[in-house]
Order: C-alpha cells, then structure tokens, then sequence
C-alpha cells in the first residue's frame, strides 16, 4: 500500500483528483481543512487534503517516480507558481510594514490606556512582552525570571531588548532539548530495541508512532514491529494495524501482561524497533497506573516516551510528568502544538522540571508533521511577529 494527497479549493474537487488517478479502490484516509499558519497565513488562503491510501500493484501512476512515502499534489503547476511569486512577496513585504506599524501604535496606546502605577514593570516596552507571553500561556513566574533584567534598562529600543529576552528563552529551551535518543542513533544494534508511548487519553500516542516508526522504516530502511496493549478503546487495534499494513509490518496484540515477552520474543528476532503503544490512561487512576507499571517490567530496557497533548493546562501537564516520574524515566513528546494558542506551556515545563522533551507534532498527516525538539521554534512563537 501507498498513500498520496492532493490538495484543492473543495471536497468535491480533491476526491475527483484522486477518483480519476487512483479509481475506486482507493482508500480515503483523512479529508481536513488546512489553515496555513503564522505570518504567511495573511497571504496564503486555507485549501482542502486528501490523504488517500492505494495498492501500487493495481494502480500506476504516470508520474509515479519519486521513492518519498507520500507523492505531493501535483494540481498546481510550476507555471502558475512562478507567475503568483512576485505577487506573493510584494504582499508579503507591504504586510511586515504595516505589522511594524500596528506594533508600534499598539504600544503607544498601551502606555496611554493603562495607568502605569498597575503595570508589573516601569519600562513599557517590557510590560508588552510580559502581557504578550503571558497570553500565550507562559507562567508568571517564568515570566518574572526572563524579564526583571531588562526592566532596569531604560533603553527603549525594540531590538534590543526583545533579542535580549529571546536568547533568555532560547537558554531556557535549549536546556530542555533531548539530545541522546536511541531512536536517532546509526551505530549497529545487536537487537531489537523496545520504545514505549505512554500518556493519557486522546494525545495522539498511535498516530505519533506512526510518524516515527515511518520515518524510520522510509527513509532509514529500519524494521519496526509494533504492539498494542490499547485494546480498551472502540478501533484502536484497527487503527495501528492500517498503519502497519501500509508500512507492511507487523502487530502484536497483548491483553494481559503474560503475554508482554512473548510478543517482543516473536517480534525482535526480524525487527530493529518494536514499538509499544499502551492505552490512555488517567494520571488520576492509582489502579491504571499500576497497571502501566507492571507492563514496563516486561519490558527489557526499554525506551519511554510520554505523550502529552500542548492543549492541556500546565497544572494539569505538571501533574502528569510528576506521576508518570515516580515509576519511570521518559522523555517527552509535544503533540498537537497547531491546535494551542498557549504554546507558553512547553516553556513551563522547560523550565519547571528536569525531563527532556524529544519531539512535537505539528498536524494530524504522516509522517510530515513531527520534528525534533527545537527551542529556537518555540522561542520565535513566543515572540511572534516582534521577533526578526
């Protein structure tokens, strides 16, 4: 099995793209919306993908030469492209403008509005970072620790000190980045080695091992076997078992913990990886929690990963990290960080606890949309537009 998108302004038209190149064997996996992001979004219109999934026995594409996992939508052509480019920068230029000006306008009207006997610090310019971050869900605390060194400067220059506070929250971050993961390593393994997805539920836990598991078996020519002990939730078996089809690997079912070695035994004799995707369970729950527990004490040295989605609070992400933490080591993976408009939450948790965060998601498509930690990303977010 393949799988192929297509992109265009409606439904109707990215389903006849696909019924007229795949026929009707095709198999449908996701129709979204995709509303594109930060400041290209003022010139860039949301559009319409199809991700459909096909047998390249029984379908041949004309064009089909490329080896990538995914073949990207070919409905624009290069002329027309060519032709929007120059519109598209000078768009994008007069609006970089205009934000500056907004920005500055903003900040006079700030000053002017609020009585500076209630802002938390006397320079102004720092009392709009502070307001900013803290919108964006980074905690008062942490604000208090990035930004008390530049409210004793009188300088007023926006350069200046928003360099001075981004490399303050690039220090933060850049402490927090995983860098040691068995799961990026080339040196020659002697077996196969275990990686565990644990997390609560709806984060994303089988979807992010298909990006990953993926990305390995694509592009690293990797064998990845997967097991599955989430047989609580309605299709969850059924879900992970489509993404092996297509990868054409193989999965294990485990239902109680007997049969956790038995599984690995069968499948780390032909694998590299073994992927092992638990069911969500609530921090909440002392039972659930000794039930994952126990399963990780079948599992020989294995490497664990916690799930957790960026649209959660961070007391409620805090929580978590300190229950998974009293019987585990993890590092951390950051899903859904498209769907948050408090993206600050990450910068907590860098700053807050000791773990290491691996990867963020950033979509629901595989494998494209998940990426190794990065603070600079984060830090830019963070900052927004006043960041260049």
């Amino acid at each position: 099995m393949k799988i192929k998108k297509y992109q265009g302004e409606t439904e109707e038209q990215v389903i006849e793209m696909a019924k007229n190149e795949l026929g009707n064997d095709a198999i449908v996996l996701s129709i979204k919306k995709i509303t594109p992001t930060g400041i290209f979004s003022i010139i860039k219109k949301p559009y319409i993908e199809l991700t459909a999934s096909y047998d390249e026995n029984k379908v041949k594409l004309t064009n089909d030469k490329s080896k990538n996992f995914f073949t990207k939508s070919t409905s624009n052509s290069m002329e027309n492209k060519l032709k929007e480019k120059d519109d598209t920068i000078q768009r994008l230029e007069k609006r970089i403008v205009e934000l500056e000006s907004y920005l500055e306008k903003a900040m006079k009207s700030l000053s002017l509005e609020k009585d500076a006997n209630n802002n938390k610090y006397k320079n102004q310019l720092v009392q709009f970072i502070y307001e900013m971050l803290i919108s964006k869900g980074v905690h008062p605390a942490v604000c208090s620790d990035i930004l008390e060194p530049v409210d004793k400067e009188q300088n007023q220059n926006i350069d200046l000190i928003v360099k001075v506070v981004y490399n303050k929250i690039i220090e933060i971050l850049e402490k927090a980045v995983c860098r040691d993961l068995v799961i990026e390593r080339t040196d020659n393994k002697k077996e196969a080695k275990s990686i565990v997805f644990l997390g609560t539920t709806g984060v994303g836990k089988t979807t992010t091992i298909a990006k990953l598991s993926s990305e390995l078996i694509m592009n690293r020519g990797a064998k990845v076997g997967f097991i599955t002990s989430d047989t609580y939730r309605i299709a969850a078996v059924e879900q992970l078992k489509t993404y092996a089809e297509i990868l054409g690997s193989q999965v294990e079912v485990v239902y109680t913990i007997e049969d956790v070695k038995e599984k690995i035994n069968k499948l780390k004799l032909i694998n590299d990886y073994i992927f092992f995707d638990t069911a969500g369970r609530s921090h909440k729950n002392e039972k659930n929690m000794e039930e994952i527990k126990e399963l990780l004490k079948e599992i020989e040295n294995p490497e664990v990963y916690l799930v957790i989605s960026s649209t959660s609070n961070f007391e409620d992400i805090e929580n978590i990290i300190n229950t998974y933490s009293r019987f585990t080591k993890f590092n951390i993976i950051f899903t859904k960080i498209d769907e948050t408009d408090t993206i600050g939450t990450i910068l907590n948790i860098a700053y807050k606890t000791k773990y290491k965060i691996a990867y963020v998601t950033v979509g629901q498509n595989v494998p494209s949309d998940i990426e190794k930690f990065s603070g600079e990303k984060i830090a830019k977010v963070l900052l927004g537009s006043m960041y260049k």
